[in-house]
């Protein structure tokens, strides 16, 4: 009996092991690596840089005057088709720049 037991155990034991892989490393990422720009880490997704991490001090770029003419932002919020009734939740990424812009388009 003891035998069988140990047996199962093994067995178990091994075909959980068999479930811990590690990350295919797939040819076909989205990510590049290249030289950045000063304020970038050097690693591209879909051709654009990603950025540092940016702290509270970075304020006055997330609100610049010309990000809507940049990002056309009110094009996005359009495109989002939010409806009275809808719930918009602000989980603290930045400075609140897009849901400021959509506040009107709900009931509070």
């Amino acid at each position: 009996m003891k035998n069988y037991t140990s047996a199962i155990f093994i067995t178990i034991l091994v075909l959980c092991f068999f479930q811990c892989k590690g990350q295919n490393n797939n040819s076909n990422s989205n990510y590049t690596f290249q030289k950045g720009s000063f304020d970038g880490i050097g690693k591209f997704y879909k051709g654009r840089e990603i950025s540092h991490v940016m702290g509270y001090q970075g304020i006055n770029w997330l609100e610049r005057p010309e990000r809507e003419k940049e990002e056309n932002t009110s094009r996005l919020i359009k495109n989002m088709n939010i409806a009275p009734d809808d719930t918009i939740a602000d989980i603290g990424a930045g400075s609140g720049y897009h849901v400021f812009k959509m506040l009107p388009q709900v009931r509070l």
